[in-house]
């Protein structure tokens, strides 16, 4: 799109499409939201998420292999925040990571279910990504609202 801006959609093998990032916390609420275009990498996406938030010293992120890259352990190391981040199998430099945290990880995965229960985030109709971060948005409102008052 020449004057709306990036559409955030982008050529994949499955066709064309966007995908939206997300900060949660534990209770598995919406922090921080973004959206990038499905052919870009999800840890390229990630420091932009993070500086959305005002201090991350003394929390712990979770997070899947994808986020465990050399650059991203120092930005969170910089920041002062711990990781619960299991390494890639093939990566020479493993580190130690607890089991027990990382499954509470699950959280996160349960905020994007409930997500696509929201036809038009899940088909991604709107043409322009400003239309469709808007209704993302919105939809994440909504979940919020439903987990504070269940």
């Amino acid at each position: 799109m020449r004057a709306g801006g990036d559409p955030c959609i982008g050529k994949t093998h499955g066709g064309k499409g966007t995908k939206v990032h997300a900060l949660v916390n534990a209770e598995g609420l919406p922090v921080a939201l973004s959206l990038s275009a499905a052919n870009r990498e999800d840890f390229d996406e990630a420091i932009p998420l993070l500086e959305q938030l005002p201090h991350l010293e003394g929390t712990n992120l979770l997070g899947d292999r994808a986020y465990g890259i050399r650059a991203l352990r120092a930005y969170y190391a910089a920041r002062g925040a711990a990781f619960t981040i299991p390494p890639s199998k093939n990566w020479k430099d493993q580190w130690e990571w607890d089991r027990e945290k990382y499954k509470r990880r699950n959280v996160v995965e349960r905020f994007f279910c409930r997500l696509k229960d929201f036809r038009r985030v899940c088909t991604r109709y709107d043409k322009r990504a400003d239309s469709f971060s808007a209704f993302v948005f919105l939809a994440a409102t909504a979940i919020s609202f439903a987990i504070l008052h269940s």
